[in-house]
């Protein structure tokens, strides 16, 4: 077992069971100590992740539908996520590897890219139907 892959996965488990807590007993939507959008303060206007911090506080409460009205592209994303942790884990523990070549692929990543500005500008379009992407 690689030491260092042992290291990075505990310190990623205790931040993510930290940030889950954080998040669970004190929602972003009520209450104002978290980092604020340098983006939105400064033009008014959402940026792609306008919205998450909310979205995971909903999502911890099991507020689905709440969580994508904050931010939709954030909670479709998780699969993602999961998948990465998936294999990351997995790669941790197990002597078979796992190779994950989604991430890696330049489709992918130009996909999510043109997905991440597509979402970006359509969501300050004040507009029906892009008006709910609002966060």
């Amino acid at each position: 077992m690689d030491k260092k892959a042992l290291t990075q996965f505990i310190l990623v488990t205790i931040a993510v069971i930290v940030l889950s807590l954080l998040y669970f007993f004190y929602p972003a939507a009520t209450n104002r100590f978290y980092p604020t959008c340098f983006f939105h303060s400064i033009t008014g206007y959402d940026c792609p992740g306008c919205g998450s911090q909310r979205a995971a506080s909903a999502l911890l409460h099991g507020k689905i539908t709440a969580a994508l009205d904050y931010n939709i592209l954030f909670v479709l994303l998780i699969p993602f996520v999961f998948y990465a942790a998936f294999v990351f884990s997995w790669n941790v523990f197990s002597r078979k590897k796992i190779q994950q070549h989604i991430f890696y692929s330049p489709v992918f990543v130009k996909i999510l890219l043109c997905l991440v500005l597509a979402f970006w500008i359509f969501r300050n379009i004040p507009a029906g139907p892009f008006i709910w992407l609002k966060a």
